[in-house]
């Protein structure tokens, strides 16, 4: 891949998709008793509640990361905590901020922001080192892959959790 490619706007569009697709997700989530939010078998995380809380607390890490606000030791360990989103509207409001800390952090971005390396060791020993821009993505691909699965146990319940795809996001922009 050529390192001058602009990816910038790029990445600010899919973060547009991500935000778009998770509040459409935690509005879907109105359809849900509250025994279906805590029940089992939501793949990743145990429960549909705590399946959120890691979606929230993943992209919270490392936007705090990215914002410089937490060093990486730090931002690991945040978490969010299921108990703190037993209400739709609790929900709401915590995405709303890491939503925010996101489009701020992105909107500070340069296009050679993006394509500088980044070196982290985590406390478990693992060391990496890549640009910003393949960071960014994972977050982002982390969030679709979560959300995932957030939606198969909503269906599971027999609930329509409507559409997520990219293509619907993108057309809903004309």
């Amino acid at each position: 891949m050529n390192p001058s490619h602009p990816r910038l706007e790029m990445i600010k569009m899919f973060y547009a998709f991500n935000s778009w697709a998770t509040g459409q997700l935690i509005e879907s989530l109105a359809q849900l008793k509250e025994e279906e939010w805590t029940a089992p078998g939501c793949s990743g995380n145990g429960s549909i509640r705590k399946t959120l809380a890691h979606l929230l607390g993943t992209q919270w890490g490392w936007f705090s990361w990215f914002d410089k606000s937490m060093s990486v030791e730090k931002s690991v360990a945040l978490r969010v905590n299921p108990d703190d989103i037993t209400v739709l509207e609790k929900l709401a409001e915590k995405w709303q901020q890491i939503d925010q800390q996101t489009d701020a952090c992105l909107h500070k971005l340069s296009e050679a922001d993006v394509n500088e390396s980044w070196s982290a060791t985590l406390p478990s020993g693992f060391s990496m080192t890549l640009p910003l821009w393949q960071l960014l993505l994972h977050v982002a691909n982390h969030g679709t892959h979560t959300r995932a699965q957030i939606i198969a146990a909503i269906r599971r319940f027999g609930y329509d959790p409507g559409s997520y795809e990219f293509f619907r996001f993108a057309l809903s922009l004309k």
